[in-house]
């Protein structure tokens, strides 16, 4: 049958046959909780009295440890909140991310915050030194793969192209006899060969 054909007692039927015995109807389990949550209460109730009791029966310097305890561990949870943000604080002013730091976070916090600072700024250093030196290493293969181009020289240096240009032009004045441009390129050629000696 479909949930239409079935009314509210035949659908909670079809339920209870399906689940077999693990089927618990609602107002079971509805006194259940009720009861846990009494006996919980009673618990408490009873914790309460017993630990007012206790309390009652310490002596001056038993209450006075109890409460230099609570102190005391109030004391260090502060130190690592403090501790937490100063190492947050020393990695978010050096430009990293917290998904860069999160994982290491946890292992660096002390319960002294100078020496938890101290730490992640030397972490903080560290990481910042590889990355520089991965960046450079991968600039250096992107410059040492990268070849000069055919019209260029190895140098590059500006003169030395000027000195090939009069010398061609020297060679092309020669081949036409032109006695004029031959005297003027050999002392521009000079020049160069001086410029590239300096």
């Amino acid at each position: 049958m479909s949930n239409e054909e079935l009314d509210a007692t035949g659908k909670a039927e079809a339920i209870k046959t399906l689940v077999g015995k693990s089927f618990v109807p609602t107002t079971k389990y509805n006194n259940e909780k009720q009861n846990t949550k009494a006996q919980l209460d009673a618990y408490n109730a009873l914790k309460a009295e017993y630990d007012s009791f206790k309390e009652s029966k310490m002596t001056d310097e038993e209450k006075q440890a109890k409460q230099a305890k609570q102190l005391q561990e109030q004391y260090q949870k502060q130190n690592l909140t403090i501790s937490r943000m100063y190492a947050e604080n020393v990695f978010a002013k050096a430009g990293f991310k917290e998904d860069d730091y999160s994982g290491i976070l946890e292992s660096i916090i002390q319960e002294d915050p100078e020496k938890t600072k101290t730490l992640a700024e030397t972490i903080c250093n560290t990481m910042q030194k590889q990355k520089k030196d991965i960046e450079k290493a991968i600039t250096d293969k992107i410059i040492k793969g990268t070849k000069t181009p055919p019209a260029g020289n190895d140098k590059g240096s500006e003169p030395e192209g000027d000195l090939e240009k009069y010398k061609k032009l020297y060679a092309e004045a020669q081949k036409k006899n032109d006695f004029g441009k031959m005297a003027y390129y050999t002392r521009l050629v000079q020049e160069a060969q001086n410029k590239n000696e300096e």
